[in-house]
């Protein structure tokens, strides 16, 4: 054996080790908290919505808050009774 080849098996057995050793730690730090992870409690849908919009989840949004709509059958001023189409083309 010369010293070239002795040279390209170390340097692919370094190669391969290092390798192996990355995915080991991949799989680690995936693996590791899992537990963890499962465990804690979900966020809040409008919470996770700002983080995901890289958004300030503490900062109000701005929107007006919802409102009840009026029931318009107790209207007493009812078009129909004294509007006719004659009287809109007028207009």
């Amino acid at each position: 054996m010369n010293q070239g080849s002795v040279a390209v098996e170390l340097s692919t057995t370094l190669l391969v080790i290092v390798g192996v050793v990355a995915v080991a730690l991949l799989v680690l730090i995936v693996v590791a908290p899992w537990k963890q992870v499962r465990a804690e409690p979900p966020l809040d849908p409008e919470v996770e919505a700002k983080l995901l919009l890289h958004r300030n989840p503490d900062e109000t949004t701005g929107e007006l808050p919802a409102t009840n709509v009026a029931d318009l059958a107790d209207d007493d001023d009812d078009p129909s009774r004294d509007a006719t189409y004659d009287d809109l083309r007028e207009l």
